[in-house]
């Protein structure tokens, strides 16, 4: 009865030797794998020209952001007044595009008085004129998968014009929910005195949240449907996920940089917020062309095929 007893305690004691050696190979490999993805990630950047690709998608953003951002306040327009879509949409402007928000503010305000009120036919254009740029970013998403757009004019315009509209309906719902947040934060410290501090903190926790979450659906969705090939789930969010947080460090560390370490209107003059708004553009553009070369090689490594070769399965 006593050897029998020795025995269960040796093989519980083998057992759990061996869920431990298993669990080291495993995490063995999974660094392995990382590695690996990193690698091919950044191989595949440099044979795809990345940087250049970065560059003509930022261009294609400075001609695209007006007619979204107008569109935008058309949308938002139907909900609530053109001064309060207007003043949502400074909000964002300040929070995604830092250091130019006095350039694009502006330029919204000064169109906005004379453009009157707008018909769905000039919804539809501005939409159309803004889904340019993801013209490109399709152009730049397809190089990381490797395939040619050989897609009927009408299938890929009408994709692009769904992005935009998709885009900018999902900037209205991140206004609109930050706009309630700061709200019910204004109310509830007039109501409840002595918690200013915790309320500008959850506030602050829940815009950060939400941001991040907007660039994440944003680069799930693009990589998931612009693509010209069929791409999975599985195999888009860590890409999407890498991106949403590249980009939100990005902004802050652009923030960081615009207003410790450099005066741009002492170098570019009356041109500093264009110069500020390219290269934001451009870096944004390399984050989320990144994005998609990490995806479309985590699928390729976790199918089994090699670079440059489409996944089937």
């Amino acid at each position: 009865m006593l050897s029998i007893l020795h025995f269960k305690k040796a093989i519980a004691m083998f057992r759990h030797a061996l869920v431990k050696k298993i669990k080291f190979l495993e995490d063995l490999v999974g660094h392995i794998l990382v590695v690996r993805l990193i690698g091919r990630t950044f191989h595949e950047m440099s044979a795809d020209d990345a940087t250049h690709m970065a560059a003509g998608v930022a261009y294609y953003v400075l001609f695209s952001l007006f007619p979204l951002i107008l569109g935008l306040i058309a949308v938002l327009s139907f909900f609530v007044d053109d001064a309060t879509a207007q003043t949502q949409l400074t909000d964002w402007i300040s929070d995604f595009l830092p250091g130019s928000e006095e350039l694009v503010v502006s330029n919204i305000d000064a169109v906005v008085a004379f453009r009157g009120a707008l018909g769905i036919f000039a919804l539809v254009g501005l939409f159309w004129s803004g889904s340019a740029v993801f013209g490109a970013i399709t152009r730049a998403v397809n190089r990381a998968w490797d395939v040619v757009e050989n897609r009927p004019f009408y299938v890929t315009k009408m994709r692009q014009l769904t992005m935009a509209v998709a885009t900018g309906m999902l900037f209205a719902v991140s206004l609109t929910m930050a706009t309630v947040v700061r709200t019910a934060g204004n109310i509830t410290t007039a109501e409840v005195p002595g918690i200013q501090s915790f309320v500008n903190t959850g506030s602050l926790v829940l815009l950060q949240g939400g941001s991040f979450a907007l660039m994440l659906t944003i680069f799930l969705l693009l990589y998931k449907y612009l693509p010209n090939t069929k791409t999975y789930w599985r195999y888009v969010w860590p890409g999407a996920l890498v991106g949403a947080l590249l980009f939100e460090l990005a902004k802050n560390a652009f923030i960081f940089y615009l207003n410790s370490f450099t005066s741009f209107e002492n170098v570019y003059g009356s041109l500093a917020p264009v110069v500020a708004m390219l290269l934001w553009a451009y870096i944004s553009s390399l984050i989320l062309i990144l994005g998609a070369e990490l995806s479309s090689e985590y699928g390729r490594l976790k199918s089994g095929v090699e670079r440059g070769v489409l996944i089937h399965q």
